[in-house]
């Protein structure tokens, strides 16, 4: 565990007292080695984060890994169906156990000394260990999972905080989508050349998608919404036509506010007129999902503390998965998900299924490598947010608190 103490604790309560509300953080916040691996311990190893969907475990046996930090982590779905967390060490001297990404095995083999494991984490064989040994205590070590509504959360802390309010919310919205019937369209794992604050801070607000995102705005029609009056208006109207349309249909509408302690916020809300999904001509590029009997015009979204986001329209999914990997680095998985009975080529395109968000994370990509740059800069200095990043001064204000709590 990273605790300061001393002089780097003085320097980090001295940090935090220099922002200002409302402005965006002292250089250090973004660039510090040190302050990176705090965030790492405070944010990512304290907090609930997604691993991926369901469907990349379908049969026992199968497995996927993933890193916070220098925590490497096994997920992997055991005998009796069950989704489990394991860290990927082996408890003789510390080896990592799988070495590939994912895979499917019986058990778990340490390809050092061939230590080996049950898909519950147990100890299955040790070759020459002594019978003095008690083995019920050399067992993977296990960290908290969840599944809800097809999509696997975990998180790290030996004491994770409150889940519930934030599964029943994500349940309500997306178990319709019945995102554990689906298959992987594509998957894309590309680095960001910025610190994860920076890129947290523009997928947290809008500001930046009329001059950045000319694609998104087409498609959406409430990214335009809050720089015109008409627009707005008509957005309002817009959506309350919807709304009503949707509840007398029984469908599935409105939204969930970020309401501390949940740490999220999201719903369901209309594209724009004419459009039945999210693509070029806002017509259909897959199969239904799920429970839906028609493409309803909508987008199912919703976003977490400190950085998670995924995506459901009718006939795909988007799920996304942020990872801080050095003070100047991001990686950024994007998985879409389809119907899991739809065949490529015959129901869908990939290049179609991934159009608008690869288009919109290839210029968030520019735009935060960028701003990364000026942060670097010798004359960078922390600005004022406008009214409508409120939520990017809610996001930084929420991460200052957290890297303050020592427990």
């Amino acid at each position: 565990m990273i605790t300061p103490t001393g002089s780097s604790a003085a320097r980090l309560d001295q940090l935090i007292a220099q922002r200002q509300p409302g402005w965006s953080l002292p250089r250090d916040f973004y660039v510090a080695a040190d302050l990176f691996e705090l965030d790492l311990e405070r944010i990512y190893r304290r907090h609930w984060l997604l691993a991926g969907p369901v469907c990349r475990l379908t049969q026992p046996g199968d497995y996927f890994t993933c890193e916070v930090g220098n925590d490497s982590l096994i997920f992997v779905r055991e005998d009796s169906g069950e989704i489990r967390g394991f860290h990927n060490v082996c408890r003789h001297r510390g080896s990592r156990i799988c070495l590939d990404a994912e895979g499917h095995t019986k058990r778990f083999v340490c390809p050092y000394h061939n230590w080996s494991y049950l898909l519950s984490g147990d100890l299955a064989h040790a070759r020459h260990l002594p019978e003095s040994v008690p083995t019920g205590d050399l067992g993977l070590h296990p960290f908290d999972v969840r599944v809800v509504a097809g999509l696997i959360f975990f998180c790290l802390a030996e004491q994770p905080p409150e889940f519930g309010t934030t599964a029943e919310d994500v349940d309500r919205f997306f178990s319709p989508h019945q995102l554990d019937r689906t298959r992987i369209a594509r998957r894309t794992t590309e680095v960001i050349r910025a610190n994860w604050k920076v890129v947290a801070e523009n997928f947290w607000e809008c500001y930046h998608c009329g001059p950045t995102h000319p694609e998104f705005c087409g498609v959406m029609s409430y990214a335009h919404a809050q720089n015109n009056t008409r627009l707005a208006a008509e957005r309002v109207e817009f959506e309350h036509s919807w709304e009503l349309e949707t509840t007398a249909r029984g469908g599935v509408s409105g939204t969930v506010p970020l309401a501390p302690p949940a740490l999220h916020q999201g719903g369901r809300v209309p594209i724009r007129p004419g459009y039945l999904t999210q693509s070029r001509d806002g017509q259909p590029v897959a199969p239904l999902l799920g429970e839906a009997t028609e493409y309803d015009g909508a987008v199912t979204s919703f976003m977490h503390y400190p950085l998670l986001w995924y995506l459901a329209c009718n006939d795909h999914a988007l799920l996304t998965r942020f990872t801080p990997k050095s003070p100047l680095e991001t990686e950024l998985e994007l998985t879409w998900l389809v119907a899991e009975t739809a065949v490529e080529g015959r129901d869908y395109n990939a290049d179609e299924v991934a159009w608008l968000w690869s288009v919109t994370a290839a210029q968030d990509k520019s735009i935060c490598e960028n701003n990364q740059l000026g942060i670097l800069s010798s004359r960078y200095q922390p600005g004022p947010y406008v009214t409508t990043e409120s939520s990017v001064d809610g996001f930084v204000t929420w991460y200052l608190h957290e890297l303050s709590r020592t427990s």
